[in-house]
């Protein structure tokens, strides 16, 4: 899978890590990532106000909501206080499924997203962003959200 990552390219995830404080970008994310930020000072803020923004839904969520599934579409790298780590946190038998389509991200989300010792397991798919349904109707996926919850 990694052989189709083509590391001179520029990709939307890896910028994001990079603004994230992240360590899984290269060279040509971060050229592009600074030419953004020097276009839009207020991107790299905007980037840490909405990764707080999903620990604070999910957060509430897997609360006082009471959701024990959740489907995070178009999932980035991994970085800190990702949406399994937060919701298992609050309920530790939450169930997650990350959805992408960047090879380079499902690589890492497989290696790297792994559920609390207490959860499900956590799982991810490669789906485009326009299907986020089919991925939940995949045959055998036990880890597939349920309409229950």
């Amino acid at each position: 899978m990694l052989s189709r990552v083509d590391t001179s390219i520029p990709q939307t995830a890896r910028i994001w890590n990079y603004w994230l404080g992240g360590k899984d970008n290269f060279a040509v994310d971060r050229q592009v990532g600074d030419e953004i930020r020097a276009a839009f000072p207020q991107i790299v803020e905007n980037a840490r106000a909405s990764r707080a923004f999903l620990v604070r839904a999910v957060t509430y969520l897997a609360g006082e909501a009471g959701v024990r599934q959740f489907l995070d579409v178009g999932t980035g790298l991994p970085t800190a206080d990702n949406t399994h780590e937060v919701a298992q946190r609050v309920e530790p038998t939450s169930r997650i499924v990350y959805v992408g389509h960047d090879p380079l991200v499902l690589v890492h989300a497989r290696a790297l997203l792994t559920s609390s010792s207490e959860g499900p397991p956590t799982t991810s798919t490669r789906t485009p962003a326009s299907r986020p349904r089919s991925c939940a109707r995949r045959p055998g996926r036990s880890t597939s959200p349920s309409p229950s919850r």
